[in-house]
């Protein structure tokens, strides 16, 4: 299998995000900035969002949106004081988005509904408070979804836009949820990592999801039930944080490996395609 690396010492790596208009995208999270990579090597450009951006997803409107911890997880080198919440970025303007009772927003995508679905596993040490929120765009509210959970991280939709995945990082397990278009329902027995947590989730054009799991420094794979499907493996110290799927034909594998700041470009298994996702959404 084969991994090279794409560009290093950015910072501590995180949300790669492939635009709809060919771009790859990922945050230094300990800079306070979304990167611009180049697919053949090198960083592109930056743009300083502050405090703590931790993943990103593409809106309806072609706007990035950013989710901000607001340095909550640890110090930023960004000298742009930013609440925890949300960030609009359109054409290199930032906006903060308040959202209510923000933490620390770890990952966000866009919903079936056209919200941006985002994670707030709380501030670090804290138990149960833990949410998954939908924040809408046009009418500027954020909604709570699921409350009370130890640790949501990563989220990704299924090809159907209703099939809701959801890492529980201190529990060690990927929960399925089917939304119904007012409410989540639990689907199906969760899909359970042998080894450390998940972070974050990426799904192939045949349904399986690959789950990015910093500890055990690895890619766990498992097919569209839940069963197992195999790991890649990195030949150094990695901690991958996260993933996505790249390239015009979404044929290759993104992983940020926080460990020297990396981006890392991988071959995926089999040769698998990434979802081909709805106009508009990441």
């Amino acid at each position: 299998m084969s991994i090279h690396t794409l560009a290093a010492g950015i910072g501590f790596t995180e949300g790669p995000l492939w635009t709809a208009d060919g771009r790859l995208l990922v945050v230094a999270l300990s800079r306070g900035l979304v990167v611009e990579i180049d697919l053949d090597g090198g960083v592109r450009g930056a743009v300083e969002v502050g405090g703590g951006p931790n993943g990103l997803t593409e809106g309806p409107d072609g706007a990035i949106w950013v989710a901000q911890n607001g340095a909550a997880l640890r110090p930023s080198r960004s000298p742009r004081p930013t609440p925890a919440g949300l960030q609009r970025l359109d054409t290199g303007r930032v906006t903060d988005v308040p959202v209510p009772g923000a933490l620390a927003p770890n990952d966000l995508a866009l919903g079936p509904d056209g919200r941006v679905w985002f994670t707030d596993p709380g501030l670090p040490g804290s138990t149960g408070e833990g949410r998954l929120c939908a924040h809408d765009p046009v009418t500027g509210t954020t909604s709570v979804l699921l409350g009370g959970l130890a640790f949501p991280n990563g989220l990704a939709f299924g090809p159907e836009g209703d099939l809701l995945y959801l890492a529980h990082t201190d529990d060690g397990l990927v929960t399925r949820h089917r939304w119904t278009g007012d409410r989540l329902v639990p689907v199906g027995a969760p899909a359970a990592l042998p080894a450390g947590g998940p972070d974050g989730l990426a799904l192939d054009a045949d349904g399986r999801l690959y789950a990015a799991v910093p500890d055990a420094e690895a890619i766990v794979v498992f097919e569209p039930d839940g069963r197992p499907a195999g790991e890649i493996r990195f030949p150094e110290p990695t901690f991958p944080t996260n993933l996505c799927f790249a390239g015009p034909e979404l044929d290759v594998l993104v992983v940020t490996g926080a460990k020297g700041g990396r981006v890392l470009l991988v071959e995926p298994p089999g040769r698998a395609r990434g979802l081909a996702l709805r106009a508009g959404a990441a």
